[in-house]
């Protein structure tokens, strides 16, 4: 449960002006709001900073501290401090464009890479891309019932010529957590490295890259409540071995700068500046470390249990209803819920929520591959309902009222 020196949900909402409308937000895997500390660190940084940075005048120098800063930060976030460091990009799918790109010119016709089906395309299409080069490309099927990429499986893939191995640590579809530290440990076991798409798991459950042994791990800031942009980590050893698409001239250690096409953003940078605030909030610590991100973590996946078992429970009730991944509101199960009726379309689900003012959507979510496997069509897709800490109960009831005389 919260500690006693959680805020309670008022509290916390009030961080988060744009709960103030109406509309209740339930896209949240789409993206997540942003508490007023980080969209006031945007505007002030735009008001008092905005110049090009990597110059020797007062205002240049404040910009590059603060992109450094927002560096140091997320790789705080994603625990990897000791081990490794964290570029930025646009979005997690250019990241992920970025990175098969840098591999496609150091691995050589005859080297596998492994790929799990269950991902979003994002880290799917950049990869298969490869075999264009000679590179060999083996698709890590998923579990036609669970959709599921099981260790099993991956096993069976895996030799001495599997260089990397690439997938998801939660689907945007299933909403469940995989095993991947048992992927990781099988793949460095034959010497690969391991790329995780770790988007939809980010928001909801601690990261913890040095814990687990990855190579890499990506996720969009803009769904942790930070702006749009993507972060990266890479261990040190990873970064090592590749050289960045940035200008020739620029050496090859020269990080983040190397694979950081025209630098980060540093409005955005800025913004991230402005998370650490809301976190020691959110725990009332008195400074931002790596355990005032596993305190607030925690804190944020014991708001949301409680809300992921109030919706699952609904559908569960609901015999005309499929969810699409585990069906228990357990630790591996994160408040993503994506589910089809037999007779309904996903998007009269969705027209249904927004018709009594509850933002949900439907689709594919990028996630084509996937829903093949599982039998779904991709034309009409799932709808989905994703909750944050910051969602209520009575939100949950709201949406449940909607859905309960189609359903």
């Amino acid at each position: 449960m919260p500690t006693a020196t959680t805020p309670n949900i008022e509290q916390i909402r009030d961080c988060f002006p744009a709960l103030a409308a109406n509309e209740i937000l339930m896209d949240n895997a789409g993206g997540s709001q942003v508490p007023l500390t980080v969209a006031n660190a945007v505007r002030d940084y735009m008001l008092r900073s905005y110049v090009q940075v990597g110059a020797e005048y007062s205002a240049s120098k404040r910009a590059t501290q603060t992109v450094a800063e927002a560096h140091m930060v997320v790789n705080t976030i994603m625990g990897g401090e000791n081990v490794g460091r964290t570029i930025f990009g646009s979005s997690s799918s250019t990241l992920f464009r970025m990175l098969a790109d840098c591999y496609g010119d150091i691995l050589q016709p005859g080297d596998e890479v492994v790929i799990a089906e269950n991902g979003h395309e994002s880290n799917i299409g950049p990869w298969i891309r490869l075999a264009n080069r000679g590179i060999t490309v083996k698709l890590w099927e998923a579990n036609a019932e669970t959709g599921v990429c099981e260790v099993e499986t991956l096993q069976s893939l895996l030799t001495e010529q599997t260089k990397l191995v690439v997938l998801v640590q939660t689907s945007n579809i299933l909403g469940q957590v995989e095993d991947i530290q048992s992927a990781i440990d099988a793949a460095h076991r034959v010497g690969a490295k391991i790329v995780v798409d770790g988007v939809a798991y980010a928001p909801h459950l601690l990261v913890d890259v040095e814990k687990w042994g990855v190579d890499w791990y990506v996720f969009s800031c803009y769904k942790v409540f930070g702006p749009h942009i993507g972060a990266m980590f890479g261990r040190h050893e990873a970064f090592a071995e590749l050289t960045g698409p940035n200008h020739y001239f620029l050496a090859k250690d020269y990080l983040p700068g190397k694979f950081e096409l025209g630098g980060s953003n540093p409005e955005s940078c800025a913004g991230l500046l402005g998370l650490p605030s809301y976190l020691q909030f959110l725990t009332g610590a008195a400074d931002f470390n790596r355990q005032t991100v596993v305190e607030a973590w925690k804190a944020m996946e014991e708001l949301e249990k409680p809300l992921t078992a109030q919706f699952l429970d609904f559908l569960n009730q609901q015999p005309r209803v499929r969810i699409i991944g585990s069906s228990v509101a357990d630790h591996n199960r994160v408040p993503t819920i994506a589910f089809t009726h037999e007779t309904l379309g996903s998007k009269e689900i969705a027209d249904q929520a927004i018709s009594q003012g509850v933002g949900m959507r439907w689709g594919n979510f990028y996630s084509v591959r996937l829903l093949e496997r599982l039998g779904i069509s991709s034309a009409s897709g799932v709808a989905r309902a994703s909750f944050a800490h910051y969602t209520t109960k009575e939100e949950v009831d709201t949406l449940i009222t909607a859905l309960e005389p189609v359903l």
